[in-house]
């Protein structure tokens, strides 16, 4: 069962487009990074509602209510439907649920109605099986099966109801505005202080518009709490039983941020910062082909294809994109010794010189962050860096390498293993030289920097074994037995000796390992007190890999915020 949940609220003033999916996806993603069970609850993306109202009236001035909340529920359970394609889409295992489905019973007019029950036994069942579900809000059904609505600004009362029922750890209702403000901040010359805490009373009186009054009142009724914060922001403004109080601190300005490589990953993030301009500035980009890149749109003026003149720029941010040791290794080493934050997915430097970034980091008083060089969006790093929380850490197993998953998938299907290879490439899981995959240096790197962040060890030797004609036909006769071969990276402790191997196991089609398909991670650390944590998502590609980065980024602007 999960131990933690946390219930996050989207309205249409967040997602006011198709667009704006991947930044809700980056809120959910840092939750659930942080060891929460999410439950994200949307309200129809901006302006649909209002749509279908119109349409309604169109056919009759006075449409009947209960066909009318069947309609208007469609917005809702559209955006919930896009939003689990979007996650799907970054690797974070979720899974869409409907109102009838949780047992979300509401009772009264049928266009305003309260809800009153829901089944939180199978809510919790799905959230140990998804650490993510997707709720679409403003709707219930009667006891008839009926839909239901929760009446203008209902996703708000769907979201404090789950959270109090659940006994959720935050309720977080997410606006296109930072908190709750004395009066509207969007009008010119205002000025108005944002609240860090409101007493219900004072937040019927100044909230009405931002969160729906029969939301407040149920915490009321309930002496619960809910935040009401921007997407990404490390504050709120909460509204509780408590006094009402002022913020006295200034919102940080935009960090100016240097790309080290626009290649899959690199581009990737730098479409994402441009989505929040409020906290990034983009300085410069260092590429091969300026020429590739301004075709693509990037000015011109960002783009560098020497370290010299990268010099010259003053970034507050390095994001580290590229492959290979060096050149990352030397400006990495140079930023993080001037003090400069960096954020790198570039596994290959960090399992060689991790050590001595984290040195010259700590030197300094940067912030050195990589949770992107290992398992895409699967929060692996963070899982095996709360091993103190948890006790002593036993072991790791986990399967890294997602070429390797799809070659011998194929193989057990009875390709040979330079077709498999091939298939691979075209489908975009292997490169173009795929020997640090096949010959398990790519796991190899990840496992390093596991047991490095895990176990505080630098790992000298580790037992590798490579894909090879040999082991393909192995995947063949493993498939014809009822079971699958994968590439498995193990650590394991006992007393103070460290062991370390990849190599190719037979696994139960059934288990983690054996269910893990194509670019899908997974991994089961083991702790000294009997108890096992489990993680899974996809481990590459363009988002994922983003998604990590990402998450890496904001934990650096959120930390940097709670220094000033």
């Amino acid at each position: 069962m999960p131990e933690r949940i946390v219930v996050l609220k989207f309205g249409s003033s967040v997602l006011r487009s198709h667009a704006d999916l991947p930044g809700v996806v980056h809120e959910i993603y840092r939750w659930y990074r942080d060891g929460a069970s999410v439950i994200a609850v949307v309200s129809a993306i901006g302006g649909a509602t209002e749509q279908l109202i119109q349409q309604s009236r169109e056919l009759f001035p006075t449409p009947e209510p209960w066909a009318t909340a069947e309609l208007l529920a469609t917005g809702e359970r559209t955006s919930a439907a896009l939003l689990g394609i979007t996650l799907d889409r970054a690797g974070i295992p979720a899974r869409v649920v409907n109102p009838r489905e949780i047992g979300l019973e509401v009772k009264g007019h049928p266009l305003d109605g309260e809800p009153f029950a829901i089944n939180t036994k199978h809510v919790r069942e799905l959230l140990a099986e998804f650490p993510v579900l997707v709720v679409p809000g403003f709707f219930g059904t009667d006891a008839f099966g009926r839909t239901q609505l929760l009446g203008r600004g209902g996703s708000d009362l769907t979201a404090v109801f789950l959270a109090v029922s659940l006994g959720a750890e935050r309720c977080r209702l997410q606006k296109d505005v930072d908190g709750v403000y004395e009066s509207d901040p969007a009008v010119e010359n205002s000025h108005p202080r944002r609240f860090t805490a409101l007493n219900y009373a004072d937040a019927l009186k100044v909230a009405g518009k931002l969160i729906q009054p029969k939301a407040v009142a149920f915490l009321q009724n309930h002496q619960a709490r809910a935040e009401v914060a921007a997407l990404v922001l490390g504050y709120q403004s909460v509204v509780y039983g408590g006094h009402t109080e002022l913020a006295h601190s200034v919102p940080a300005p935009p960090r100016n941020v240097v790309i080290l490589g626009l290649g899959t990953v690199g581009y990737g993030v730098y479409q994402r910062l441009l989505s929040f301009p409020e906290h990034f500035r983009m300085v410069g980009a260092l590429v091969r082909d300026r020429a590739k890149y301004e075709d693509a749109g990037v000015p011109p003026e960002l783009l560098h294809t020497t370290r010299e003149t990268l010099r010259a720029l003053r970034p507050t941010l390095v994001i580290d994109a590229l492959p290979g040791v060096e050149p990352s290794g030397s400006l990495l080493e140079s930023y993080l010794a001037q003090g400069i934050d960096v954020v790198s997915a570039n596994k290959a430097v960090i399992a060689d010189r991790g050590v001595a970034l984290g040195r010259a980091a700590q030197t300094s008083g940067a912030t050195l962050r990589y949770a992107a060089a290992v398992g895409g969006s699967t929060p692996m790093l963070e899982r095996v860096s709360g091993a103190n929380e948890r006790g002593e850490m036993e072991s790791i197993a986990a399967v890294l390498n997602g070429t390797c998953n799809f070659v011998l998938d194929r193989c057990a299907e009875g390709a040979g293993l330079e077709n498999a290879v091939a298939e691979a490439r075209r489908c975009g899981f292997a490169e173009a030289d795929p020997s640090d995959d096949l010959s398990g240096r790519d796991a190899e790197r990840k496992l390093k920097i596991l047991a490095w962040q895990g176990f505080d060890a630098a790992l000298d030797k580790v037992a590798l074994q490579s894909l090879t004609e040999h082991v393909a036909q192995q995947a063949w006769d493993a498939a014809r037995a009822g079971t699958k071969l994968r590439q498995v990276a193990r650590i394991s402790r006992k007393e103070s000796r460290i062991t370390a191997a990849v190599e190719f196991e037979r696994v139960d089609p059934r288990s983690l390992f054996g269910a893990l398909a194509g670019e899908w991670n997974g991994m089961e650390v083991r702790y000294t007190s009997g108890k096992m944590v489990v993680v899974r998502g996809r481990g590459a590609g363009r988002w994922p890999t983003a998604e990590a980065a990402m998450a890496d980024i904001f934990d650096v602007i959120r930390a940097r915020a709670r220094l000033t």
